[in-house]
């Protein structure tokens, strides 16, 4: 007899009752697939029944400027990660073949690696909200075109329901892309609408705290290395200059620049490589083979996404002990399921606002649990902290350096009261409902419709 919506856990039937003593009410009891209100319960404060709550509007938003003062890629001033030193340094990636567009990103990123944010309301008066960073106006038109007709008039609480729909409309037209970025966004800001309604974080709706607090990498400009060592963070992460399209000087470059981030970092500290879908097996092989002795933990997406299953169990069993890293640049469940089960990586990172929010990142895990695979889910955000703190096969979070990227502050300009990494840890809050953030409202311009 479960006590509470069937689509989130419940307490067995004694453990609820030693709550009611101990806890004061109104207390609602889902009893054959009717609520009952108790007094003193401290869930859904008026005691709606569940099934009653109606989502009735959805809000969409631009997000008028970066860290940085980036204003969005149509006018060539990307806001990818607050438009900062991911945007604006060298960094090699697949258009760097083109030599037109190598020297930064912004050259040539496009509306969808622009943020959105969309918020979601009930006639209960409860909302929840997503700030994504990928999207941007693009995720905004497929929800308000689209996905809003699966909203409106739903019970917010059917997020599975509510996830298939969106997918399984989508399939002739849009899997992957924006489109995921605009499913993650319902997805992630149902999340905290329900946790909010419960008045707990998201964690504890998600599988509870596994973990005091949550061990990070930091992600880093390589020129900024050495002051990073001494910050208590696990390990160090750089986004790789050079490329294929670098060829063997390329080679010889990257082998230089990890010996002086031993250097610089010391013995204790681990040293992973962002290669963003820009090497190939020779690049990688070679490099590899040239780094052995600097103790590498893993090259990250070093193969282009989508089709690279073989090719990169190929390379993992080459460059072993360096790890292979996969899956932010990934989308759909079953690329992932294709990924785990043909041993293609050794780590596996869900990108939470990028392949469709925390209910596919969730299949995820349970996917990798039987390989014992670690599930690092890819970038920074209160999202992804809420989502390890709930897995026992998240052990750490990455931290992401924004801005110029010597120093820890937000991550993300449009939110209020984001954790950030005390001694290279973060803490989230427990008194906090939802992901425990507010917007930053003077930032937002409504998705002109």
């Amino acid at each position: 007899m479960p006590l509470c919506p069937p689509s989130l856990p419940y307490y067995p039937l004694i453990d609820t009752f030693r709550r009611l003593k101990m806890e004061k009410g109104p207390w609602l009891i889902w009893v054959y697939g009717k609520a009952t209100c108790l007094k003193g319960s401290p869930l859904l404060s008026d005691c709606l029944d569940s099934q009653m709550i109606k989502i009735t509007e959805i809000k969409l938003y631009t997000v008028k400027s970066g860290d940085t003062g980036a204003r969005g890629a149509a006018v060539g001033e990307s806001q990818y990660w607050g438009g900062g030193w991911q945007a604006q340094t060298l960094i090699s990636n697949p258009m760097s073949v083109y030599p037109q567009y190598s020297r930064i990103r912004s050259l040539w990123m496009g509306g969808g690696q622009d943020p959105f944010v969309i918020e979601i309301f009930t006639d209960a008066g409860v909302s929840g909200f997503c700030a994504n960073y990928g999207g941007g106006e693009f995720a905004c038109a497929i929800i308000e075109k689209h996905f809003k007709r699966f909203l409106i008039g739903q019970d917010p609480f059917n997020i599975e329901l509510i996830w298939d729909q969106m997918n399984r409309s989508t399939l002739p037209y849009g899997l992957g892309g924006v489109t995921s970025m605009a499913m993650a966004g319902v997805d992630l800001a149902l999340y905290d609408l329900v946790a909010k309604a419960q008045k707990l974080p998201v964690y504890k709706i998600l599988g509870g705290q596994t973990k005091e607090c949550i061990p990070c990498y930091v992600t880093i400009h390589p020129d900024f290395a050495s002051s990073w060592r001494d910050r208590g963070f696990l390990g160090v992460k750089i986004a790789a200059p050079w490329g294929l399209e670098s060829g063997r000087d390329g080679i010889k470059k990257m082998e230089k620049l990890i010996a002086k981030l031993r250097n610089d970092l010391g013995d204790e500290i681990e040293i992973m490589i962002d290669c963003y879908l820009s090497w190939d097996i020779e690049f990688a092989s070679r490099v590899a083979e040239r780094v052995h002795d600097y103790d590498v933990k893993w090259f990250e997406d070093p193969l282009q996404n989508g089709w690279a299953t073989e090719n990169n169990r190929i390379l993992r069993e080459r460059i072993a002990p360096i790890l292979v890293a996969t899956g932010n640049l990934e989308y759909h469940p079953k690329a992932f399921h294709n990924i785990i089960h043909n041993h293609a990586t050794d780590i596996i990172q869900p990108e939470l606002q990028w392949m469709g929010g925390i209910t596919p990142g969730r299949w995820v895990a349970a996917m990798a649990k039987p390989y014992d695979m670690p599930v690092i889910p890819h970038g920074a955000s209160v999202y992804n902290y809420h989502f390890v703190m709930a897995n026992t096969n998240s052990p750490y979070a990455e931290y992401l350096s924004v801005g110029k990227g010597d120093a820890i502050q937000p991550i993300f300009a449009v939110i209020e009261g984001e954790p950030l990494p005390v001694n290279g840890k973060i803490t989230l809050d427990p008194n906090k409902p939802g992901f425990g953030v507010e917007l930053k409202r003077e930032l937002l311009v409504p998705f002109k419709r």
